[in-house]
């Protein structure tokens, strides 16, 4: 039995697509499907006519956040979706699943706190648990390299290319930070990267049930199912 059309799919969209892109992919496909494009009366125009009423019943409902946190609720309970990544997003986070490329989520590790902490104040990126997470971990990970830079001479770690090696292993490590938050896989740096996890919202149960379907390679953004 084929499975039916969710409201994603009519408006051929990810399950994880933002609001942004929603709408852009809204407009293209009204477009399309305008029944003024086809001659009246004819069997065109009705069945641009009918995809037309259902791609603006779908947009209706994807474009306020809180129907679409309830929709995806429906989803998970007509057993039309499974995976945990949909268990999340009908709590209403809408992180992008492993893969998926998050441009915000990078650009929190580009400069530390400057960049970190807007993303924690814009509200169409604070909403996001996962931006939060890298948002959190990179001011995290940026204090403890300066506190480091701070102790150094303590340590009697005063010697030029003491610092020499100290950067480069920051800005190595940086990158690869950037990296897995492009990719979305919630690498946590140890000790950090659970304080910045708990700060994101993420409960304990969360993190291992993520880590478990990361390991297996899961994509649980859009896992479609055959209804019961």
């Amino acid at each position: 039995m084929q499975a039916q059309q969710t409201h994603y799919d009519l408006l051929e969209v990810p399950a994880n697509a933002p609001a942004e892109r929603i709408r852009e992919s809204y407009k293209v496909l009204a477009s399309i499907w305008h029944p003024d494009r086809f001659p009246r009366g004819s069997k065109q125009y009705q069945l641009a006519s009918r995809k037309l009423r259902e791609i603006n019943a779908a947009y209706e409902v994807l474009k306020d956040a809180q129907q679409r946190a309830e929709y995806d609720r429906q989803l998970i309970e007509q057993h039309r979706v499974s995976g945990f990544y949909w268990t999340l997003r009908a709590q209403g986070h809408y992180g992008p699943p492993t893969s998926f490329p998050n441009r915000p989520a990078l650009l929190a590790y580009a400069l530390g706190p400057i960049s970190g902490i807007p993303l924690l104040l814009i509200p169409r990126y604070r909403r996001n648990r996962f931006i939060r997470f890298h948002a959190w971990q990179s001011i995290f990970f940026s204090l403890t390299a300066y506190l480091a830079v701070e102790l150094g001479p303590l340590l009697g770690l005063q010697l030029p290319i003491y610092w020499l090696l100290w950067l480069m292993a920051v800005l190595l490590y940086a990158a690869f930070l950037m990296k897995q938050a492009y990719y979305n896989h919630l690498y946590r740096i140890p000790l950090l990267g659970l304080l910045a996890a708990r700060r994101a919202g993420f409960a304990e149960t969360d993190l291992a049930r993520l880590e478990i379907e990361e390991k297996a390679g899961r994509e649980y953004s859009e896992t479609p199912v055959e209804p019961r």
